[in-house]
């Protein structure tokens, strides 16, 4: 045996002793754990490891087979020797030879049947399992789609299941609104790349209020610019028209319809991949653009969570402060130095927290 070949008795895990019979029902015991049929939906690895196992366990038995089968004819052999010569004393001696010879040669005969017929039913009972495990494997799979596809039309429907919209914010009250206000469409794309529309409107009066659509405590987001207009259009649909400047807003949008200019696109997939990378390659502007959103989203649905990670001497807080004067003459020289020097781990944890917070506050319509 070379030094980089297994003990056979090892490998089979049987003790030296053991019979023919209990070499063969360990391997057949290996053969249902290691056959390649039966691993025929595995990764390619685990596909090869089994072949290369299955190799050796028939090596493996091979060899003790073969060892057992030549000490089981040796063993004959000097019985027969024996019997010949007691034979040979006797009367009729040659005959009783010929007899004894054929019943040996008919049981080494049936004993090659039988093992021909216990390997058979091994590949078989292995081929068996292993068409009830591929089946049991398409069965995961066809109900993983199943259930993948209800819920794609458990969230089409939900989806134009229209809500009643109103303007959200703790301190909307159309009643008190007599300041200047505008609204204007606007974009979000998030993490996943889905970008949708909203409005967002915002009153001037005794500071800067921000209200957006929303409905049961959620941001309202249309999947299109068609979506959100029908939606518009249909007045007795939501509760939007009672904010001052509702009908001046309508009537542009009547004459041009709806679209988010490049100062009103956000994309919260940008900041996720921005914060992948150094601090100093971060862009100023998409930070600034879409930290304010989130914290006027939070303000108005009243996202405590979002609002504790943008609270003043935050994380995200301290980084605005860095960004809004890096591109200033003077100012901008420290802000870059206190930037290369920034740890924006706690940075890059806030934002992907306020991004996923904001996020699940949302419902997609159409």
């Amino acid at each position: 045996m070379s030094p980089n070949e297994q003990d056979p008795y090892v490998l089979l895990g049987v003790n030296r002793g053991a019979s023919l019979a209990q070499i063969r029902e360990r391997y057949l015991i290996l053969v249902q754990v290691w056959h390649p049929d039966k691993h025929q939906s595995s990764p390619e690895n685990v596909r090869a490891e089994a072949t290369r196992q299955m190799q050796q366990i028939n090596n493996a038995y091979k060899q003790l087979t073969d060892v057992r089968e030549r000490e089981t004819r040796e063993r004959r052999a000097r019985q027969a020797r024996k019997q010949d010569h007691a034979s040979g004393q006797r009367a009729g001696g040659g005959q009783r030879t010929h007899d004894w010879a054929a019943q040996q040669r008919e049981a080494r005969e049936q004993e090659a049947r039988e093992r021909a017929a216990d390997e058979r039913r091994a590949r078989d009972r292995a081929a068996r399992e292993a068409r009830e495990q591929e089946a049991r494997e398409r069965e995961v799979r066809e109900r993983a789609e199943a259930e993948r596809l209800a819920r794609i039309r458990e969230r089409e429907a939900r989806e134009h299941q229209h809500p009643r919209a109103r303007w959200t914010h703790p301190w909307y009250e159309p009643a008190k609104l007599s300041g200047p206000l505008t609204i204007h469409p606007i974009s979000i794309s998030l993490s996943d790349g889905a970008e949708g529309y909203t409005l967002l409107a915002q009153f001037e009066g005794q500071g800067s209020v921000v209200f957006f659509p929303g409905a049961d405590g959620e941001l309202l987001l249309f999947r299109s610019t068609e979506a959100l207009h029908r939606y518009l259009t249909e007045t007795g649909s939501h509760e939007l028209a009672g904010i001052p400047g509702w009908d001046d807003f309508m009537n542009s949008v009547l004459r041009g319809g709806i679209s988010a200019d490049d100062d009103r696109s956000f994309d919260f997939g940008l900041i996720l991949y921005n914060i992948r990378r150094p601090v100093t390659d971060w862009v100023p502007r998409l930070f600034i653009t879409n930290r304010d959103l989130i914290m006027e989203i939070a303000e108005a649905f009243e996202l405590t969570e979002v609002l504790g990670l943008l609270s003043a001497g935050s994380a995200i807080d301290t980084l605005d402060d860095l960004m809004r004067v890096v591109d200033r003459p003077v100012a901008g020289w420290g802000a870059r130095r206190r930037l290369e020097a920034l740890e924006s781990g706690s940075a890059s944890t806030a934002w992907r927290k306020v991004i996923r917070h904001v996020e699940q506050r949302v419902r997609w319509l159409r």
